[in-house]
């Protein structure tokens, strides 16, 4: 097991998790989210092949419309 932040919360996941098996196992849609790991936004084609690894700081950001 390794952990991993999200938005500042800590998460315990197996070795080996992708980006978005992990947003999965949370019950997010990825539609309408951005994702930034140690502050990098991370491209959605990515999401699939980004591994997880101990100490990551994800942040993850919702889009807001409207003006």
């Amino acid at each position: 097991m390794i952990t991993i932040q999200l938005n500042n919360k800590p998460y315990k996941i197996e070795v080996g998790t992708t980006l978005i098996s992990f947003i999965e196992s949370l019950e997010i849609k990825p539609q309408g989210i951005a994702i930034a790991i140690n502050y990098e936004v991370i491209p959605k084609e990515l999401w699939e092949t980004t591994i997880l690894s101990n100490d990551m700081e994800l942040m993850l950001i919702h889009a807001v419309s409207g003006g």
